[in-house]
């Protein structure tokens, strides 16, 4: 039996992804959609890194990406505690943003989706 396997991942439903992002970013249950964010940053991750590694050294786009995943990585390293009684919401909220701003640079460092 000849078993291939490949570093090529399928493309990411960014669209879906977008949508599920603003979702949270209007619904006030927001906090119930962090761990499919945390999905979509999971598979964001990997492919945006390639990207990043691809692109020219010092490229600004590279650059800004590289901070949109750090930023990413460190929301969900922040404890969802928090403080005050809308702390959960505000952490999905954040959560949204690193979302959607990692589609942006998928696309913005060529990735197809």
């Amino acid at each position: 039996m000849d078993v291939t396997t490949s570093t090529e991942t399928a493309p990411p439903d960014l669209a879906t992804m977008r949508d599920v992002a603003r979702q949270a970013l209007a619904d006030a249950s927001a906090s119930d959609l962090v761990p499919t964010m945390r999905g979509m940053i999971d598979l964001l991750t990997p492919q945006v890194q390639a990207l990043i590694r691809r692109a020219p050294l010092g490229a600004p786009s590279a650059t800004l990406a590289q901070v949109a995943l750090d930023a990413a990585r460190q929301r969900f390293a922040t404890p969802a505690g928090g403080f005050g009684p809308d702390a959960a919401r505000r952490r999905a909220r954040l959560i949204a943003l690193s979302v959607l701003s990692l589609c942006d640079h998928f696309e913005n460092l060529g990735g197809q989706a």
